[in-house]
């Protein structure tokens, strides 16, 4: 729950603030409270409500940040699946297909694929074509990306493009039939059926990583 990572929205920042100068507070005041009426009453009735008390406060207190952060955690994860839903919205294919050829990634038959030696670019056919998909963190926005790659071999020791997905490629890759890697189907299926899920996974394991 505490991360102080300035990366973070303000919001949730400034909670995990709180609770960091909560925990400070109690153990420098309520842990001195307690020893010293323990140390001036010994075993007397007062000492046992001075430590209720001063335990009830921290555990009270632990219970209202876990609703907060709970609450403000649900508009974190919201956040960004509007940013998701909006960015990744319905495009036509031929619309989607069009801007991908003004931009120079693919043509008719295939993707284009850039190189620095002399063959300048080549193209890989749609037929060939093998899709891996992913993301990457930038503050607290989720970037999708997709690689490229030769059908029936790896894709780590077989990229030969790697695209940051837009609206256009989306709906380009939503709408046509292409095989992805292992595992990355299932990532672009949770992307493309359930973007609130997508985020809370994308979000978890890159926080975990």
């Amino acid at each position: 729950m505490i991360s102080l990572a300035k990366n973070q929205p303000k919001y949730l920042y400034k909670l995990n603030l709180a609770l960091v100068l909560f925990f400070i507070l109690w153990f420098l005041l309520g842990v001195p409270l307690m020893v010293t009426v323990g140390c001036i009453y010994d075993e007397n009735v007062i000492t046992y409500i001075v430590m209720g008390c001063t335990f009830a406060v921290f555990f009270i207190g632990l219970a209202i940040f876990a609703v907060a952060y709970v609450k403000l955690y649900n508009r974190f994860i919201n956040e960004r699946v509007a940013e998701l839903e909006e960015e990744f919205c319905d495009m036509p294919f031929e619309e989607a297909e069009q801007i991908l050829k003004e931009r120079g990634i693919i043509t008719d038959i295939g993707f284009i694929i850039k190189n620095d030696d002399v063959f300048g670019e080549e193209v890989l056919s749609f037929n060939e074509a093998q899709l891996g998909f992913g993301y990457s963190i930038a503050n607290t926005k989720i970037c999708p990306h997709v690689c490229l790659g030769v059908k029936g071999q790896l894709m780590f020791d077989n990229t030969k493009a790697f695209y940051e997905m837009d609206r256009a490629l989306y709906n380009f890759i939503l709408k046509s039939d292409f095989n992805f890697n292992k595992g990355a189907d299932l990532c672009f299926e949770l992307f493309k059926n359930n973007k609130k899920e997508f985020a809370k996974f994308a979000l978890k394991y890159h926080r975990n990583a």
